[in-house]
């Protein structure tokens, strides 16, 4: 059985979500303290740290699957594999080194400085600019449908706004 370049992006992305449980888990649990992203707290406050963590795992995993099988939703898939492993391998780096007592937290401190009330939408912003990019290279060099149609650039839009918008909105109520 061949296995595709995609479905490898897509196992390197799940990855990053299991990393990012695991470090949400020992934040919450090693340093008691909030997440500070309003679904991830209300799942952990909801059903506790474990079985909320893998509630995010399972969830970012299912979507990725979802948008892989789906066919018309390929390229969305890329856009968002692409858009979770930098955010998540970036938050779940973070964590390790807050837990470590090591200084954390270079990207984040880079946006604080250039953005310094809503830095947190704006390191997304760029990640997901990043993710884009990539994204488009990815369809044309190495997708077999390498074309984009309205219907993905919409599709792609349509997962960029809920994404900023969900950070947004983490950032508004939750962080100073």
């Amino acid at each position: 059985m061949k296995v595709s370049k995609q479905f490898i992006l897509n196992i390197i992305a799940i990855f990053s979500f299991i990393l990012y449980g695991i470090g949400i888990y020992f934040y919450v649990t090693i340093l008691h303290e909030d997440w500070g992203n309003v679904a991830v707290d209300l799942a952990i406050e909801t059903v506790g740290p474990l079985v909320g963590v893998l509630l995010i795992i399972a969830i970012g995993s299912i979507i990725l699957l979802f948008t892989y099988y789906v066919h018309r939703l390929r390229h969305t898939n890329v856009f968002l594999c692409w858009f979770w492993i930098f955010s998540l391998y970036q938050c779940a780096i973070n964590t390790f080194l807050q837990i470590a007592g090591l200084p954390d937290e270079p990207i984040n401190q880079f946006f604080k400085i250039l953005f310094p009330t809503f830095w947190y939408p704006a390191k997304e912003l760029v990640f997901m600019v990043i993710a884009l990019i990539l994204t488009y290279f990815w369809v044309k060099k190495l997708s077999e449908e390498n074309n984009f149609k309205k219907v993905d650039y919409l599709l792609i839009a349509f997962a960029a706004f809920i994404l900023v918008g969900g950070t947004v909105v983490s950032q508004l109520f939750l962080m100073n």
